[in-house]
C-alpha cells in the first residue's frame, strides 16, 4: 500500500509554480491611485465583469490589475496575498469548475511467491533403512493489478484588484467612439460615459451611462477642452446625445473636485 501511494502522488502531482496569479497578472496603470493600508476586502462578483467594474466605479475605485487562468485546486490563498503585495483595496474573485474527469487507473505492481519446503526421507540400503532430512525454495514472480478510481477537476481562476481614486474631475468612466459611431454622429470629438461616480458632480448633474458627450462650453468634447472646463469656471454647459437625442446639461464642478492634470 505504501508503494501504491507514492505512485499516485507522482501520476496526479503537478508542475510546481510559485504563484500562478503573480505570473498570470495583468497590470493596468490607473495615474493617482491610492495605494490601500489595511488588508484587502475580498468581494462576491455578480458573474459580468462591466456590471463589477461599474459597482465599484459607482464607490470610488479603478480597477489596477486583474489575473486569469486555468489550474487543478479551487484555493485563492495566493491570489490574496498578491492583492496585500500590490496594495489593493479591494479584490473580486471567481473560481468556476470548468471540467471533470474521472475514471479508473490500472495499477501493475510486482508480485512475487516464495514457497519453503522441508521433511524427512527414508532409503532402504542393503544394511537398512537410513533416514534424512531435506529442504528447499521456490520463487515464483508475477504481477498483481489493482484498479483505483481518481477525479481530475478543472478551474476557471479571475481576480480584479481595486484601488480608490481621489475625487478629481467630474466622476466620470468615459470611451472612446467606436467608428460606426463616429459616422452616425459625424464627428470623433466626442466620448461616451460608460460608467458615473456616485454623488460626484456628473452624478448630481443627472449624467448616465450610454450619453455621448459631444460639446463642452460650446466647443468641441475634446480631452484638452475637457479638462480645462472641469478646472475653469463653473457652471459647465454640456450637450449630449442620449439615445440618439441632444440634451442639455449643466454641471457644476465644486472647487474640492477641481484640479485635473
Amino acid at each position: 500500500m505504501r508503494k501504491m501511494a507514492w505512485f499516485l502522488l507522482a501520476l496526479f502531482a503537478q508542475p510546481a509554480v510559485a504563484n500562478d496569479w503573480e505570473k498570470f497578472f495583468v497590470a493596468v496603470p490607473q495615474e493617482g491611485a491610492i495605494d490601500a493600508t489595511t488588508e484587502p476586502e475580498v468581494l462576491p462578483s455578480f458573474g459580468d465583469i462591466d456590471k463589477d467594474l461599474e459597482a465599484m466605479f459607482r464607490r470610488g475605485f479603478v480597477a489596477v490589475g486583474y489575473t486569469s487562468f486555468n489550474s487543478s485546486n479551487s484555493k485563492t490563498n495566493d491570489g490574496e496575498r498578491l492583492g496585500k503585495k500590490i496594495h489593493a483595496r479591494y479584490m473580486i474573485v471567481s473560481t468556476n469548475l470548468i471540467s471533470s474527469q474521472t475514471g479508473i487507473l490500472p495499477l501493475v505492481l510486482p508480485n512475487t511467491t516464495t514457497t519453503y519446503t522441508n521433511g524427512t526421507a527414508s532409503i532402504q540400503t542393503p544394511r537398512g533403512y537410513a533416514q534424512g532430512t531435506y529442504s528447499g525454495t521456490t520463487t515464483t514472480q508475477g504481477t498483481q493489478t489493482s484498479f483505483v478510481p481518481y477525479t481530475n477537476n478543472r478551474y476557471a481562476k479571475t481576480a480584479i484588484y481595486f484601488k480608490e481614486i481621489p475625487r478629481k474631475g467630474s466622476g466620470l468612466k468615459v470611451r472612446d467612439l467606436s467608428s460606426e459611431e463616429m459616422k452616425k454622429i459625424g464627428t470623433r470629438h466626442a466620448f461616451v460615459v460608460q460608467f458615473v461616480r456616485d454623488n460626484s458632480p456628473a452624478f448630481d448633474a443627472d449624467i448616465f451611462p450610454g450619453d455621448i458627450v459631444i460639446q463642452v462650453n460650446d466647443l468641441p468634447a475634446t480631452a484638452t477642452n475637457w479638462r480645462n472646463s472641469i478646472n475653469g469656471p463653473q457652471p459647465m454647459q454640456l450637450k449630449v446625445l442620449r439615445d440618439g437625442s441632444p440634451k442639455d446639461i449643466t454641471m457644476n464642478v465644486p472647487k474640492e473636485w477641481q484640479g485635473l492634470p
